[in-house]
């Protein structure tokens, strides 16, 4: 798992600084839709991505993640969890749209 001073691999919890693994790993979509988010309805981005994370685990759960995978694996759990949740959520247009 990625290092940082915290004790969670996503980042530093009450920072809410995201791990930057993790961080470089989410594409830009995925940044600006998770300060969305947060902007709009006083969500931490920790506590966003751990939704996610959570669900990715419960759908593999026979995975491992290991440092050199984690940032790229959370960025494909983001990516699920947005589209799952799309109507929960503010929607953010994607480039071009």
């Amino acid at each position: 798992m990625p290092t940082n001073d915290s004790t969670h691999p996503l980042g530093d919890l009450e920072a809410d600084e995201i791990d930057p693994a993790v961080a470089e790993a989410l594409t830009p979509y995925q940044a600006e839709w998770l300060r969305t988010q947060c902007c709009q309805l006083g969500l931490k981005k920790l506590q966003v991505l751990r939704q996610a994370l959570f669900e990715w685990i419960r759908e593999h759960p026979d995975y491992r993640f290991s440092a050199a995978t984690f940032g790229p694996e959370m960025r494909v759990a983001l990516e699920n969890y947005i589209s799952r949740h799309s109507e929960e959520f503010f929607f953010v247009p994607r480039g071009g749209q």
